[in-house]
């Protein structure tokens, strides 16, 4: 019954956010960013996901590109919530069903790492977004992961930023923040093996049937660890500044998790 119930709860508030949403949009109303922040928070209330939020988010001191590891399609809704920041995401996803219209509204940044033929106005976008102050969140795995671990970060996503990032003008300014997620508890269980399936989306797992289970959760606890930030000209390459976000990603998730350790 819970599951139908909230079913019927995130159908009813999608009907009623997501025109305005459009509307707004269109007509480039002063403001309208403030809605995806909200429809993130409001999402996370009607799917039970507690956000408890260590560190504090850079904001208000340029453009901040967010480098974080990446567990499920929650994620999206936990860091929208918690950053003002949109969303760089792989090319396919904007032809997606539905998922594809709301990454649109949420403004998020679609890059094809396949197409040399369009890296040249992805650098274009980028650079764009960046001048005019705006903040963006980089999941740098290119995949999701069990929660359990961080994958290798793959240095062909930060290429399609490379040139941005290196950019004279931007790099200067240009704040980058490591950012951490752990799922802690599921169900007011600590979160392990056996039960962190039922949040993490990876492998071949398919979204409704993931969704569908996640409606049954009573309650999910996620930690967001902002670390401290770091500036793009501290570092000599974009390969030394991947390796420096890993390594401190990584140690944060581990940190959080040893403190349940897996069973």
């Amino acid at each position: 019954m819970r599951r139908y119930i909230r079913f019927f709860f995130i159908a009813g508030t999608i009907l009623l956010m997501i025109p305005p949403m459009m509307l707004l949009q269109r007509i480039d109303i002063p403001g309208y960013r403030v809605l995806p922040r909200l429809w993130h928070r409001v999402m996370c209330r009607l799917l039970h996901i507690r956000v408890k939020v260590v560190g504090t988010p850079l904001e208000n001191n340029g453009p901040v590109l967010f480098v974080s590891n990446h567990v499920s399609w929650m994620d999206i809704l936990v860091l929208g919530h918690v950053a003002k920041a949109s969303f760089i995401a792989r090319g396919d996803m904007q032809s997606w069903p539905f998922l594809g219209r709301l990454s649109k509204l949420h403004e998020t940044v679609f890059i094809d790492r396949e197409k040399r033929s369009t890296a040249h106005q992805q650098t274009i976008q980028l650079s764009s977004r960046l001048a005019n102050g705006d903040s963006l969140i980089l999941f740098p795995e290119g995949t999701t992961s069990d929660g359990g671990r961080v994958l290798p970060f793959k240095s062909a996503l930060f290429g399609v930023t490379e040139k941005v990032l290196e950019a004279d003008a931007v790099k200067e300014h240009l704040n980058v923040q490591p950012v951490t997620l752990v799922y802690k508890q599921i169900n007011n269980a600590p979160s392990r093996r056996h039960n962190r399936p039922r949040v993490a989306w990876y492998g071949d797992m398919d979204f409704g049937p993931h969704f569908w289970e996640a409606l049954a959760i009573e309650n999910v606890q996620v930690e967001v660890h902002f670390h401290e930030p770091i500036s793009r000209a501290s570092f000599k390459n974009r390969k030394e500044m991947t390796q420096y976000c890993q390594d401190v990603i990584e140690a944060g998730l581990h940190a959080a998790l040893a403190q349940h350790p897996a069973a």
